[in-house]
C-alpha cells in the first residue's frame, strides 16, 4: 500500500506534481503556438513590404508615363501640330498660300 502525503489544501503530492506538469506542458504548447504565429506574421509582413515596394516603383513609372503623355497631348492640341499634320497627311495648304504643282 502506497502512502501519499497530503498538503494543507488536501491535495496529494502526486496530484500536485501532475497538475504542475500539465500546466508546464500547456505553457510550452502555448509558447510554441505564439512563436509559430510570430514567424508567420513576420513572413507575411516581409512579403507585404516587398509588394509595397513593387507597387511604388510601378506607380512612379506610371506617373512618368502620364507626364510624358500629357506633353504629347498638349503638343497635338497646338496649331503647329495640326498644321504639320494637315500638310503631310491630308495634302492641305495653309491660308494665303498657293499650291504649286510641277509640270
Amino acid at each position: 500500500m502506497m502512502v501519499t502525503r497530503e498538503t494543507k489544501s488536501g491535495v496529494s503530492e502526486e496530484k500536485r506534481m501532475r497538475i504542475l506538469q500539465l500546466i508546464t506542458v500547456a505553457a510550452v504548447i502555448l509558447f510554441v503556438l505564439l512563436i509559430t504565429a510570430l514567424i508567420t506574421n513576420l513572413v507575411r509582413l516581409a512579403a507585404s513590404n516587398s509588394r509595397k515596394e513593387q507597387l511604388e516603383a510601378q506607380l512612379a513609372a506610371l506617373d512618368a508615363r502620364i507626364e510624358t503623355n500629357a506633353g504629347i497631348i498638349e503638343y497635338r492640341k497646338s496649331w503647329e501640330y495640326v498644321d504639320a499634320y494637315a500638310r503631310e497627311y491630308l495634302n492641305m495648304i495653309g491660308r494665303d498660300e498657293e499650291a504649286f504643282t510641277g509640270k
